[in-house]
């Protein structure tokens, strides 16, 4: 089943990776998974948002609207996605391009002001046994990453003086625009058309600005301080 990431209504800011920890086939299963977190754990309903099957297919869980169960004390404004495995090689191709491009999908939902993170970066367990900070391109913090030109230009970015920046707005063509939508996570043309005067007026409007199109000091400065979003349980 494929599934187009549409954002829930409650505040979300991280998004936890996990394995089912099982070669089990009927972990290969959604609807299986759901019956042992009911039956077995006594749940409401399956603990995780979303499992990628083997042949790389993506399957809904637990509604986005509720809160999921499935990296306790680190619950609340998080997404779980979990992945069907247990050992390392027997992952396949198609689950990993299922999870980049779910991934990004949900990064440029939320404008890159998400994290991802492993569940063994809060329990003390292998889970997922993936290396998905090297398939996701995940800086220090968690931050997606694209490719390495990617990286290079937001770093180019970072290292900038934001009064050095130029003001922009619809219009506006250039490399400076270029390094605007770096930042935004959208498509890179080197022009301010429509969809990036879209993109920063939801940007702005998040930080509880006047969502015009117009992108001064202040507003690179946001942006280039989003990638180092702290997180609250």
């Amino acid at each position: 089943m494929s599934t187009l990431f549409i954002k829930p209504n409650r505040q979300v800011d991280r998004i936890f990776i996990h394995c089912t920890a099982t070669e089990n086939a009927s972990y290969n299963n959604i609807e299986s998974i759901r019956r042992d977190h009911v039956e077995n754990r006594g749940w409401s309903d399956i603990g995780y948002h979303f499992l990628i099957t083997k042949d790389g297919k993506i399957h809904e869980g637990r509604s986005l609207e509720s809160t999921p169960a499935a990296q306790r004390g680190h619950n609340r404004r998080s997404i779980a996605i979990v992945l069907a495995g247990l050992r390392k090689e027997k992952f396949t191709s198609a689950q990993y391009d299922t999870l980049k491009d779910f991934c990004r999908d949900v990064n440029e939902s939320y404008l890159g002001q998400v994290s991802f993170h492993g569940h063994c970066e809060v329990a003390s367990k292998a889970c997922p046994v993936i290396d998905y900070k090297t398939i996701l391109k995940l800086d220090e913090f968690g931050s997606l990453g694209l490719d390495v030109e990617h990286i290079a230009v937001l770093e180019n970015i970072r290292s900038s003086n934001v009064d050095e920046l130029p003001d922009l707005k619809t219009g506006s063509r250039g490399e400076s625009v270029k390094f605007l939508q770096e930042l935004l996570l959208i498509k890179v043309d080197g022009i301010f058309g429509s969809a990036t005067a879209r993109a920063v007026r939801e940007f702005k409007k998040a930080h509880d600005l006047y969502a015009s199109d117009l992108v001064k000091s202040y507003v690179w400065k946001l942006l280039i301080d989003a990638n180092h979003i702290e997180h609250y349980d």
